[in-house]
C-alpha cells in the first residue's frame, strides 16, 4: 500500500466514530449498506480519510454524490453536496477556509535528485562462475544448477557463502 493510499484510507477507529456520529445515511436516512464518502476533497484527489472529511452515505446516495450521470443526477448531486458539507460543518464545528482544505489534501514529498538514496547493488548468483544453465529441462522456464552447492537454484538467489565472481 502506498503512502498516498494510507493517507486517503479510513482507519477502523474513524469508521466507528463516523458510524456512531451519523448512524444512517446523511442524505436519505437509510441504515442499510452504509459507505464512507469523502466530502471536501475526494479520495481521487488525495483527500484525507479523517472524521472532518468523511460522512456515512448509503450506496445509492454515494453513487449520486460521486458519479452523477445525466442532467437530473448532476442537479441532485449539487444540492446533495451542499447538504452534506453543511451537515459536516455543523457536526464537527469546522471553519471552512484554505488552511483547512490544505490540511485535508495529500502533499507529495519531492526529494531533490542529489539527496535520493541510490539502491544497493547486491551480488547475486547470476554473477557466480559456478552457476550453469540446466539443459535437461523440458520447461520453457530455465533452471540453473550450482556446481558448488550441487543443487538447482534460481538465477537471482542472494549470493551464497561459496559465491565466486565471474572474472
Amino acid at each position: 500500500m502506498s503512502i498516498r493510499s494510507k493517507w486517503c484510507d479510513v482507519d477502523k477507529e474513524t469508521k466507528k466514530y463516523i458510524k456512531n456520529r451519523d448512524k444512517c445515511c446523511v442524505l436519505c436516512g437509510n441504515t442499510n449498506s452504509l459507505t464512507m464518502a469523502h466530502v471536501f476533497i475526494s479520495r481521487a484527489h488525495g483527500g484525507k480519510g479523517c472524521k472532518e472529511n468523511i460522512v456515512a452515505l448509503c450506496i445509492k446516495c454515494h453513487k449520486y454524490f460521486d458519479n452523477p450521470i445525466g442532467k437530473k443526477e448532476r442537479e441532485l448531486s449539487i444540492t446533495n453536496n451542499y447538504k452534506v458539507k453543511r451537515y459536516l460543518i455543523e457536526k464537527e464545528n469546522i471553519t471552512l477556509n484554505d488552511e483547512f482544505l490544505d490540511s485535508l489534501k495529500y502533499k507529495k514529498e519531492i526529494i531533490p535528485f542529489e539527496e535520493r538514496q541510490k539502491p544497493k547493488i547486491e551480488q547475486r548468483c547470476k554473477n557466480c562462475r559456478y552457476l550453469v544453465k540446466n539443459k535437461n529441462n523440458k520447461s520453457t522456464i530455465p533452471n540453473y544448477y550450482c556446481k558448488k552447492l550441487n543443487k538447482i537454484v534460481g538465477k537471482n538467489n542472494p549470493k551464497c557463502n561459496k559465491f565466486m565472481e565471474v572474472r
